[in-house]
Formats: C-alpha cells, structure tokens, sequence
C-alpha cells in the first residue's frame, strides 16, 4: 500500500508505536528493508514448506491438507482404505468404462443414496475429480517425485490409463464441447475415398453424414475437392452400427475374434477367459454386498473384511492373467474389453443417446466409409 497508493499520491506512513515514518529519508529506508527481510522470510517459508512436503512424499506419506481423496482415510500420514467410499471409486471406473458420461453416473450414484465425507454425489465434478486422481492407482505424487505402492491401490494402473485414454480421444474428437456432442457417430465416420471426416447436417425432413471434401462447407476440413462418396441418411446409417455394436453385446466371443484376426499370432490364451469370468462374478458379489449395506443389513466391519477378501482374490486374479502381445495401434488391453462389453450390454437397451454416444467412442476408433461399404475399426 506504502509503494503503490500513498507515495504515488503524495501522502506519508506515519505510525504512533513504531519508528515509521516516509515523510523522511531514514523512516523510507527503515520500510525499504523490512520489506526486503520480509519477502526473505516469506520465500524461506515457502522452501522449508515444499521441501518438508517433498521429505514426505519420499518416505510414502501423504502430504495432508483439508482435500483427503474420496475411498481413503488419512491415519498417521497414511492413507487408509474405507472400503465403503473405496467400492464407490471402484463403480464410477467401472461404469465410465462401460461407456457412462460423468452426468449419468453422477445420477446413478445420488439415486442409488451413496455417500461419501464430503456429502452425497451431487454434482459431475466430483465424478471427474475422482477419475482424474492418480492416487487411486496407489501413487503419491508431488512435484517431481513419485512414490510408488505408497499405500494401498483400489483400482489399477491400467483402468486408470484407460480413463485418461478415453478422456484424451473424446477431447481430440470434440475439443471443449466434449460432452455436448448431439449426434450418435459425430467423430468417428471417416471417407474411405480422400480420408477427411464425415459430420451430419439437417435439410429439414432428413439429416445426413456428408464428407466434408465432398460438401465443401468447411474449406481447412476438406482433403480431396474431387471427392465424390455418398451421403448417409442417419436413419439408415446409425441403425447399421447400432445393430453391429449389439452383435457384439450379445456375443462377447465375437470380440475374441476380433482381436485374434487382428494379431493371429497372439490369440488371448483359454486360461484367460476363465479368470475373467470369474473376476466378473466378484464384481457382482461386491454389488450384492454394497446393496445389503445401503439397506443397513451387514455391519461396517464385515462389509470390509468380505469386500477386502473379494478385492485381493480379484487382485490376484489379475496378476494372474497371462500376457497377450499386442501390436502398437491396439488401445484397449482385452481384459478391459469384455469388461467395457460386459457393463455395455447390460445397460445399452435402456441407454439415451449420449450413453450410447460414450460406449461407441469406447469400443469404435474409426468408421471407414466408402460407397456402399461400412467399415468398423474397433479399439481392441
């Protein structure tokens, strides 16, 4: 206030207790310094702050704070597992795997009456907040350094890449309206004949996909001003990939195929199939359970210990899947596909628009059209 209101209007600091004064050369240079020590001390403070968060980092502790991740407890700098909030985490992964938006699993988490330590689940960001947070993979992470296994994970690293994955390729396809997207295929029709993208436009009594070169509506969009591919009617375009997708849900096997056309040298190993089956049958048992303690039936103590003993047979289960080799265009580990198929099938008969929207980006990459051909590019 000294330099930027008084001195520049022409009015002193005079103070009564202490020897302040700018109306004179030595009271100027008494404020001139202790500003100076000040800033010392405040950038000292800061150091020794960052430098005791990092010491914490490095030993595993958490760095504390008002903000303790939802699914955890903070005991002695440690995180803790509360199973209650953890099995929520879980469910939001899992459902925005499953192609849920973050609007939809919010409802479904309020209408199911979860909470957590900072109330109900009522507003998308917290949902954002928690599939944005490293920490659940087990990580603690501050500045530069990271600490692995720094307390105990309750989803893995390869979900977690899997949600930053999906977030990253719906942001390359929409940008900042992301999540406004109103139509079914926008962004994942391409022209098989110049390579630019297909988008949908209205003239009244029909809506079409039109290729871009071909429509020359946007000039840095086209690819090929001689392009000649088709229009697409949506309504005789959309159910052809609709009832491609519910092939694929109503035969998981069909997936199997898929990827062992894609790579016939590493077909997914039997052994597999199996383990995931069963990890699919735990996820149901810990449904069951959080059911039984939303209705007051089964004490907080054994809720933990059955989901704990769920989790680590699961855990376990995982490790023991065998590896699969997959080649460097293949996005989606398989595992993480008959999930995403499993959750999808059950919900893609009563899904809206957008949630049908969120499984496409998921299980599709591209969509090659060329005449009268459709071609499907899955992610996996």
């Amino acid at each position: 206030m000294i330099e930027d209101v008084f001195l520049p209007n022409n009015a002193d600091f005079v103070s009564v207790q202490e020897s302040f004064d700018t109306s004179t050369p030595f009271g100027k240079a008494m404020i001139g310094l202790l500003a100076v020590f000040a800033q010392l001390e405040r950038e000292q403070i800061k150091e020794r702050t960052k430098m005791g968060r990092v010491a914490r980092a490095k030993s595993g502790l958490h760095h504390g704070g008002g903000y303790i991740p939802i699914g955890y407890n903070y005991e002695n700098g440690k995180l803790i597992i509360n199973p209650y909030e953890a099995e929520q985490v879980r469910k939001v992964y899992e459902w925005y795997l499953g192609g849920e938006s973050l609007a939809s699993i919010t409802n479904k988490l309020h209408e199911a009456g979860y909470t957590n330590r900072y109330g109900s689940w009522s507003s998308w960001s917290s949902v954002r907040n928690v599939l944005s947070n490293e920490t659940y993979t087990g990580q603690i992470h501050f500045g530069e350094v990271v600490v692995e296994n720094a307390h105990e994970a309750i989803i893995s690293k390869e979900q977690f890449k899997m949600v930053q994955l999906i977030h990253v390729k719906i942001q390359e396809k929409y940008g900042a309206t992301a999540f406004q997207s109103k139509y079914l295929l926008t962004g994942l029709l391409f022209c098989g004949c110049c390579g630019a993208r297909y988008y949908k436009r209205n003239t009244g009594k029909y809506s079409y996909y039109t290729c871009y070169s071909h429509s020359k509506q946007i000039k840095k969009m086209v690819k090929d001003p001689n392009c000649k591919n088709r229009n697409w009617k949506a309504e005789e375009l959309e159910p052809v990939v609709e009832e491609k997708v519910r092939e694929l849900l109503r035969s998981p096997e069909m997936a199997t195929e898929i990827a062992v056309a894609r790579k016939p040298q590493a077909p997914v190993p039997a052994k597999n199939i199996e383990i995931e089956k069963r990890i699919r049958e735990i996820d149901r048992q810990i449904g069951k359970l959080m059911e039984l303690y939303q209705r007051n039936d089964i004490p907080t103590e054994i809720l933990g210990e059955s989901i704990n003993k769920l989790y680590n047979e699961k855990t376990a289960l995982q490790a023991s899947l065998e590896p699969v080799s997959v080649d460097n265009t293949v996005t989606l580990t398989f595992d993480l596909v008959q999930e995403l198929i499993a959750n999808a099938a059950q919900i893609w008969d009563f899904a809206d628009e957008s949630q049908k929207r969120r499984i496409l980006q998921s299980l599709i990459r591209r969509i090659t059209l060329r005449g009268d051909s459709i071609e499907i590019d899955w992610s996996f």
